[in-house]
């Protein structure tokens, strides 16, 4: 075994150490995204060391098969249920919130204020894992997406959790956080919503392989996986076995790609970034506002949340421990997401054909 194949196993090895460690605590303290974001601060650590490392794209496409399957997971009766009762305004609203955003970053990347169609994906709200895969498949830098989405998930929690307190409704205790990011170490007792999930899966790979479009890997699981869930034709579940080390190899494949250079560059852009993600929570705030005052019950911290620019992962932590209507939440969020995914390629492609043009 050569001295070059040695150093690399340990490299490995270490990043699988700092990983789990990393992981672990951010679990432990209750913060979102850990099982992607511990990950890639260990990547970044280890890349920063010289390791060499690299993760293959299929590894990313893989994360990204079973990110749809993830998202099409939430579609629960009690989801669609709420949707029916407030559809043409949770669609208003959600259509109004994403207009703004899109406004906003074609007005950046016109700017070049940010490279490429960086600022679309980063100021995209939903899944941030999601948008750092898309943002790879239509050459973006996922760094900068990265960068972007989850100094923003630290900013909405922030203000989330302040609002809570501010609005006297955070009690301790809350019941466990509902959809499909339940840990569950115990071995299935229950395959078929595990193989329909992994079917999923295959077929939003194998048809991304096929067609070399990278993007089909997460849209065909995600929009599929939806109907049939949502017409009751399928039952559709990931178990944690599953979801972990997806998210781990997406931020594996980010986390590897840095290097002194690249954070300087981050660091460089990072007053943009902050600007444009504070314009957005205000924004999406004013939107639950208009929300809370045209939904009857529905309280400000509930609307807020609902809006909130964060992550379908990062709300439920915050919702859980607060007195709000959590399928309400849930419905906004996930309906958010699909606009997101719906137009996000295409306004990616615009933006980039148009800087091209110039």
């Amino acid at each position: 075994m050569t001295t070059s194949s040695t150093r690399k196993r340990l490299s490995w090895l270490l990043l699988i150490l700092l990983s789990v460690g990393a992981a672990t605590l951010m679990r432990q303290l209750q913060l979102p995204a850990a099982f992607m974001l511990g990950p890639m601060i260990a990547a970044v650590v280890v890349a920063l060391g010289g390791s060499g490392l690299r993760l293959h794209r299929n590894f990313s496409l893989g994360a990204q098969s079973v990110m749809g399957c993830l998202i099409a997971a939430f579609i629960t009766p009690k989801l669609l249920a709420v949707y029916m009762d407030h559809w043409l305004l949770l669609t208003t609203i959600n259509l109004t919130t994403m207009a703004i955003i899109v406004v906003i970053s074609v007005v950046i990347a016109r700017r070049r204020w940010l490279p490429n169609t960086t600022a679309i994906w980063g100021l995209f709200p939903g899944a941030a894992s999601a948008m750092v895969l898309l943002a790879d498949t239509h050459h973006s830098d996922p760094r900068v997406v990265a960068m972007m989405q989850y100094s923003r998930i630290v900013l909405v929690s922030v203000a989330s959790i302040a609002m809570a307190a501010l609005l006297d409704q955070m009690h301790d205790g809350g019941a466990s956080a509902a959809g499909p990011l339940r840990l569950t170490w115990s071995l299935p007792t229950d395959y078929p919503p595990i193989l329909a999930g992994l079917a999923l899966a295959l077929c939003g790979y194998a048809t991304s392989k096929l067609t070399g479009n990278g993007t089909l890997a997460l849209l065909i699981p995600a929009f599929g996986g939806t109907a049939l869930q949502g017409a009751g034709l399928v039952t559709i579940e990931v178990p944690s076995f599953i979801f972990i080390p997806a998210f781990a190899m997406t931020g594996w494949y980010v986390g590897l790609t840095f290097t002194r250079g690249a954070i300087k560059h981050c660091l460089k852009l990072l007053p943009i970034m902050l600007s444009a993600t504070a314009v957005v929570i205000l924004m999406c705030g004013l939107m639950a506002l208009l929300l809370a005052r045209t939904v009857p019950g529905i309280d400000l911290l509930t609307a807020y949340l609902a809006l909130s620019p964060g992550g379908i992962e990062t709300i439920i932590i915050i919702a859980r421990d607060a007195d709000v209507v959590l399928p309400l939440i849930l419905a906004s969020q996930f309906l958010r997401l699909l606009i997101v995914l719906s137009i996000g390629p295409r306004v990616a492609r615009a933006v980039a054909g148009w800087q091209s043009r110039q």
